[in-house]
């Protein structure tokens, strides 16, 4: 699934780790999407023999770039569960959406204000709330690469 669908998961020569980051998660949220169950069936594996290079040069990129090495996998590993859950959510949200006839378990319809932002959120759509959560782990790990506390 990923060696067909994965297609950023180096950093490419002078690329802003940032950037690599941002990429890589993109790219193997495309990967997992486009398979159904693509998450599920992903969940809970470990890189293997195949896979460790580009491990290891993921991991080296980022203490290039001023993680030190135990920051570099866990942000590596973050930014991978990340895309796992949140390709899990859509998926799953996607399975609930081809039931017919499934019925509503709430009881009582939500205020306005609820309704509303729940119908701006479904208009931004999926790609936007993953954006905005991806940004937001990238700008912490900015803030924690450096730090010499773990």
């Amino acid at each position: 699934m990923l060696a067909e669908r994965h297609t950023r998961s180096l950093p490419e020569e002078n690329e802003d780790w940032r950037v690599f980051l941002k990429e890589n998660a993109l790219s193997f949220r495309t990967a997992l999407l486009s398979y159904r169950d693509g998450a599920r069936i992903h969940a809970g594996t470990r890189p293997t023999e195949p896979n460790f290079g580009t491990a290891e040069t993921q991991i080296r990129f980022l203490c290039a770039e001023g993680f030190c090495p135990k920051r570099a996998v866990w942000a590596l590993r973050a930014v991978s569960h990340y895309v796992v859950g949140s390709v899990l959510e859509q998926q799953a949200s996607d399975a609930d959406e081809r039931v017919p006839d499934r019925p509503d378990v709430s009881e009582q319809a939500p205020s306005s204000f609820l309704h509303d932002l729940f119908h701006e959120l479904e208009t931004d759509g999926m790609d936007a709330a993953f954006n905005f959560g991806l940004d937001s782990l990238i700008a912490g790990f900015e803030r924690l690469r450096s730090s010499t506390t773990d």
